[in-house]
């Protein structure tokens, strides 16, 4: 099968029927060789930036996306407009809309392999956390420790939270192993600010394109426990999946028929679930039941019914 290149298109200020032809141009995208995923502007990486009415907000998400070399296009022309501002008429159909994205997008340089965790010491020491001890890692103006024992990760200078994730998957990271009376002795009075090492990897694993773990697609997983989740908010689209996962067993490519979630986003949700230990250890493919003894629980019967599907029958 033909690899699909992944993008993210941020969009602000669209009305209903704006953001309803950017979803349907989306979709046109799907069908050829881009895999879209569509959200709205919060400052995170994007490829593309959509707007439509300008609004304050709007006006410093154009100046930051172009500061960031970020290609913005407006539904609705303004007059005052940069020329590196791609504008199209206020009734824009889809079609138009998705050719304008696919210039913009054919235009960007291929995106990088996933880099794999032996290449970003910063993720390789959350994954191979150990019972005891700890390590100091060190990267430009970051200084923190990772205290296995405990389970968290320790700022040492006032940084910006978000801007750690966002260099998680950077490669060069200088580690240092850590005895527990090294840390408690030089490191523990200077802790600016903690943060549990489950919801780290998760707003990891929410912020880039490449999966943490690897994820065996033929393995049925089974989530223990809901994920502790803090700066980066849980995408709408996951919802039904990892509530999926909570009931029961899945592997990756039936929850992916079930709920009609793209298999690219299963792998880092399930990437996610692997690395930060809440996968069920004792999970397995479900039994055959009764069709009676079958149904979804209320919970996931409404969230189905809320994204349009049916898990009625067991899988």
């Amino acid at each position: 099968m033909a690899f699909k290149q992944r993008y993210v298109v941020a969009s602000i200020d669209l009305d209903k029927s704006r953001d309803a032809r950017l979803q349907a141009a989306g979709e046109l995208l799907a069908g050829e060789r881009f895999e879209v995923e569509l959200r709205k502007w919060d400052g995170r990486p994007a490829q593309v930036l959509v707007v439509g009415t300008e609004t304050s907000a709007s006006r410093m998400a154009v100046d930051t996306a172009l500061r960031s070399g970020v290609p913005v296009v407006r539904i609705g022309r303004l007059p005052w407009d940069p020329d590196t501002v791609r504008s199209l008429d206020l009734y824009a159909e889809p079609g138009e809309l998705s050719a304008c994205l696919r210039e913009r997008l054919d235009a960007l340089a291929p995106a990088a392999e996933p880099i794999d965790a032996a290449d970003a010491p910063f993720l390789r020491q959350l994954l191979a956390a150990s019972a005891d001890g700890a390590c100091l890692l060190e990267r430009g103006l970051f200084r923190l420790v990772v205290d296995f024992a405990g389970a968290r990760l320790h700022m040492l200078r006032r940084m910006p939270y978000p801007a750690l994730i966002a260099e998680a998957l950077a490669p060069n990271w200088f580690v240092t192993p850590l005895s527990p009376r090294r840390y408690s002795e030089e490191f523990e009075q200077d802790v600016t600010a903690s943060y549990p090492l489950e919801s780290v990897l998760w707003d990891i694993a929410l912020s880039h394109d490449a999966p943490i773990a690897d994820v065996p697609s033929d393995r049925p997983l089974r989530l223990r426990a809901w994920p502790l989740l803090s700066a980066n908010a849980l995408p709408t689209h996951w919802l039904l999946p990892l509530s999926c996962l909570l009931e029961r067993p899945w592997a990756l490519p039936q929850l992916a028929q079930a709920t009609a979630t793209s298999a690219l986003e299963l792998e880092r949700m399930y990437a996610a679930v692997l690395a930060s230990g809440l996968a069920d250890a004792e999970a397995a493919a479900p039994e055959r039941r009764r069709a009676h003894d079958a149904q979804a629980p209320g919970l996931l019967r409404r969230l189905a019914r809320r994204f349009g599907l049916n898990l009625g029958r067991g899988r």
